[in-house]
């Protein structure tokens, strides 16, 4: 992989989903839903981050896929809140991923990783179960595999700390034996089910020259196209032209500058929590002074968080307008 020349750029404080290089040129930064999206309609794109990030090869390398941006989830919803999963992609040896791009920490993070993983297996069962594939079975064997499930991966890229040993940028979480774990022989019970949660703040400190496929993915992830090398590589070259402002289809600017106003229920569910720890904090001390510092505490972390996210004064100060 030759590299040429270092991008430097700027933020926008006016899009804060728009960076500016050296020449004047303009880029969206990758880590919005919107922006993931420009980036990866390319199937020879798709295919090469997953199978880096997954870090696949010879036989299990992915060859060929189907994918959908924002994939409604037709299934019960708590609260009749409807759920689309980001990327969606289905490979031609009938493995089903989600990938979730996240840029708000909040206090069940991992449970909603847990339900979207179980959104992702119900519908890819939905799925399998009326491919080509399945169809051309027999009656007798379609039987036999009712309660087949197909091979599933959840993918959250996470714009934010989510992975406490500090030289861990990236783990594969998945259901293992306690018995296992105790004699050393810990393989997943449940091998057909997996996470992969990546840490990208974390890998922009780690990391800081691209040594390999995965770093160049991650790292553009991360840092944005203006914080990465120039490659000679095509593959490489067409990823960061389809994040070109110039080059973005019109209507995901349009949903990208809407989406700044938006996110109104993760803003909800951190508010929420920062006002509970507050809470909990000045009951422990006993105090009301105690409960509005603890909550004042809280509102500082997250106008923090906010702020590093480009949120406008105007939205921040409604995002924290708790009675």
């Amino acid at each position: 992989m030759k590299n040429r020349n270092l991008h430097t750029g700027t933020k926008s404080s006016v899009r804060p989903y728009i960076v500016m290089d050296a020449n004047g040129v303009e880029y969206l930064l990758p880590n919005y839903s919107e922006s993931f999206r420009a980036l990866m309609d390319d199937k020879e794109i798709i295919m090469d981050m997953l199978n880096s990030v997954l870090q696949l090869d010879g036989r299990n390398k992915i060859k060929d896929v189907k994918y959908q941006f924002e994939k409604p989830i037709d299934v019960f919803m708590p609260e009749n809140d409807p759920v689309r999963l980001d990327a969606w992609v289905e490979t031609r040896d009938r493995r089903f991923i989600n990938i979730e791009v996240q840029n708000w920490p909040h206090a069940f993070i991992l449970d909603r990783m847990q339900l979207y993983n179980a959104y992702l297996t119900l519908r890819s069962k939905y799925d399998y179960n009326r491919s080509p594939h399945f169809k051309s079975l027999t009656k007798k064997e379609r039987r036999r595999r009712m309660y087949e499930l197909p091979e599933t991966i959840s993918i959250w890229l996470c714009n934010f700390p989510i992975l406490k040993p500090k030289g861990l940028f990236k783990d594969m979480w998945a259901v293992y034996s306690e018995n296992d774990i105790r004699t050393g022989k810990a393989l997943p019970t449940l091998p057909k089910n997996k996470y992969i949660i990546v840490d990208l703040p974390k890998f922009a400190r780690l990391r800081k020259k691209v040594c390999s496929r995965e770093d160049f993915w991650l790292g553009l992830l991360s840092k944005g196209p203006t914080g990465m090398p120039c490659f000679e590589d095509p593959v490489y070259a067409r990823a960061v032209s389809r994040l070109r402002v110039s080059n973005v289809d019109p209507k995901i600017l349009k949903s990208l500058e809407a989406k700044m106003s938006e996110d109104e229920h993760v803003m909800e569910v951190i508010k929420a929590d920062a006002y509970l720890k507050g809470e909990a904090e000045g009951k422990k001390a006993g105090k009301k002074e105690g409960m509005e510092k603890g909550a004042e505490r809280e509102r500082r972390r997250i106008v923090k968080i906010l702020r590093s996210k480009g949120v406008s004064p105007e939205l921040l100060n409604a995002a924290l307008a708790v009675k």
